[in-house]
């Protein structure tokens, strides 16, 4: 683990350069002059973030944000305890953001707008965090083939080949790796259509893996059944790859050998919609930043981040902020398209641009609340966002004990496959973060921080009753963690809180559902209808905080898209065809393999 201010220089060159960026002059090139009001509807990280840039555009003359709870940030919400000899950070959702650049680099550059440089906690490559990350099966854990630091070659091959051969969770993964280049791609009728990620791991892998590694990560990142999950959305890149003479793994491995990368193009256009407001070589500042990093996390926990952005737009004068205000209806004006906002029983607002970022039920919802007299009904938003209607419930359970030696095992912590057979996952849990390992440098008392994650897809169908109070969800994490790790201890400070419909499913087919989606929002609200957060592309923080920038440049037509002469990778995609304006904003090419001159502005 090694701290960021460690890097005193550097933070101090991208400090002096930000300075400039800050007090001097603002410039937005390519985009319209016209002032323009603008409405973000979600206070979570999405909302907190759209409005936060659109606060930052000179042509945006006012920004209203609406919450409907009495609270911001979503469930990105973190609580400092003090114990025995300390203090300890319980986070109830996301706690550490990984650091692969350059998907995490608006986020980097989000936090040192907002002054947090000094705040930050990076857990290093070599960590144990990093590099001991287990799965339970079948009784007990399994570390996952990794390089062990500071151990030789062969000691290497050893360890991990041992655990290769012997392990039954990892049973039939070396021949799936070696055999995969050798099966052919899907031929039937349906080879073009989406499938689930336990449909395609299981093609080109095995049953067996899907079952044991696959669902176990994917219970990690979306609480989800991988029956259910869409693996064009999750694992587009290697359905796409299936498709070469190399397929799979033999494209993988042909990549790393030419020094290419396979990039998300989502992720430069966020980068390319602030790029004329930062100084040069911003990005490869903030690249060399987190190279050798693994995750980052802030001292007081992620809740820091959504503090500081609330602290920033309330200093704003044209920034409104109103909790406890529910949106009941949203309607567009039939000659100016404006879009107005109603919030009570007589109360409404006009704007001229809306960015939703609340679930998709309740856009739908309010939609629908909108329409007046002989007003058409925007039949295709309102369909596919009422079908866009699952999401998952998790219990996030924190436990503090006295005891810094708790347990034998160092690394990030465990997933839960779901080949786990019930009376050894009766909590149905989806994993265990050890939290004293994974956010090193955050917590100032001794002693050893678990976090267990239960529910899910396997609590799809509850009913409000069925789910465990927190008194009862302390109780089964405490119970889960005795048959699987042995303690007996009790905790010093136990806390739990449940995260209702927290992670939206992508389920079979969610690309082509929402880009039917997007084209429906534009045609029927003349572009002035934005969606963005994590019911649409993507669930993580650093997914919304890359569609923040996004919705709050092109998404508003603040910002319009052009090549630098091109230099940019898009300028080969036919971007100038691209429609960005309102609805989902996303390119319609999702990655490429770029080669060191597509991205040498970025890294080198």
């Amino acid at each position: 683990m090694w701290r960021l201010c460690q890097h005193r220089y550097a933070l101090d060159t991208i400090s002096r350069s930000l300075t400039f960026r800050f007090h001097g002059q603002r410039r937005f090139l390519s985009a319209p002059s016209k002032s323009y009001d603008a409405a973000v509807i979600g206070g979570g990280i999405t909302g907190l973030t759209t409005a936060f840039r659109l606060s930052r555009d000179p042509n945006c003359a006012k920004v209203t944000l609406y919450e409907q709870s009495n609270r911001l940030g979503g469930w990105l919400q973190s609580e400092t305890i003090n114990v025995d000899g300390g203090e300890v950070v319980f986070e109830y959702g996301p706690r550490t953001l990984r650091t692969a650049s350059p998907s995490c680099l608006p986020l980097l550059d989000l936090l040192f707008e907002l002054e947090l440089e000094d705040e930050i906690l990076i857990t290093s490559k070599n960590s144990p965090a990093a590099r001991n990350r287990y799965i339970y099966y079948p009784d007990h854990l399994v570390r996952m083939p990794a390089p062990i630091p500071n151990a030789g070659t062969i000691t290497n091959l050893i360890a991990n080949g041992k655990v290769l051969l012997t392990e039954p969770v990892l049973a039939g993964l070396l021949s799936s790796v070696f055999t995969e280049p050798l099966k052919e791609p899907r031929s039937d009728k349906l080879a073009g259509q989406d499938e689930s990620v336990a449909d395609f791991v299981s093609r080109r892998m095995s049953p067996q893996i899907a079952d044991n590694l696959a669902s176990a990560l994917f219970h990690g990142i979306y609480a989800g059944d991988i029956d259910r999950l869409s693996a064009q959305t999750l694992l587009g890149v290697y359905r796409d790859l299936e498709k070469t003479d190399r397929r799979v793994f033999g494209s993988l491995l042909n990549i790393a050998q030419t020094e290419r990368r396979i990039l998300l193009t989502d992720d430069l256009l966020a980068l390319h919609s602030v790029e004329h407001e930062r100084p040069h070589g911003h990005w490869q500042r903030l690249t060399s930043l987190v190279r050798g990093a693994s995750v980052l996390t802030l001292k007081r926990g992620l809740g820091q981040l959504v503090q500081s952005l609330e602290t920033a737009l309330r200093e704003t004068a044209k920034v409104e902020i109103l909790t406890n205000t529910e949106v009941k209806a949203i309607s567009k004006d039939q000659q100016t398209s404006d879009l107005a906002i109603q919030i009570g029983e007589n109360g409404s607002r006009t704007h001229n641009r809306v960015v939703a970022t609340i679930p998709a039920p309740v856009l739908a919802k309010s939609l629908r609340s909108g329409v007046k007299g002989d007003q058409p009904v925007p039949q295709g938003s309102v369909r596919n966002l009422e079908e866009h209607n699952y999401a998952v419930s998790v219990m996030v359970v924190n436990l503090y004990y006295d005891n810094p030696q708790l347990i034998p095992y160092k690394g990030f912590g465990y997933l839960i496959p779901r080949s786990i057979s019930l009376d050894q996952n009766p909590e149905r849990a989806l994993g265990v973060i050890f939290g004293s390992d994974s956010s090193v440098g955050q917590d100032t008392a001794p002693g050893t921080k678990l976090t267990v994650m239960m529910g899910g897809h396997w609590w799809d169908g509850w009913q409000e009753s069925d789910y465990p109070d927190p008194e009862t969800a302390v109780s089964m994490a405490r119970s889960l963690l005795e048959r699987h790790l042995h303690i007996k201890e009790s905790p010093a400070v136990a806390k739990a809180r449940l995260h209702r419909n927290a992670i939206p499913q992508y389920t079979v087919g969610h690309m082509s559902r929402m880009q039917e989606l997007s084209r429906a929002v534009r045609d029927e609200f003349n572009h002035r209808l934005t969606l963005a957060g994590s019911w649409y592309s993507g669930v993580g923080v650093t997914d919304c905080i890359r569609q923040a920038y996004l919705s709050a440049s092109y998404g508003v037509d603040a910002r319009r898209l052009d090549d630098m002469n091109g230099e940019r990778p898009w300028s080969r995609m036919g971007y100038k065809d691209w429609d960005l304006e309102g609805g989902i904003v996303s390119s319609p090419q999702r990655w490429f393999k770029a080669n060191v001159d597509d991205v040498k502005y970025l890294f080198c």
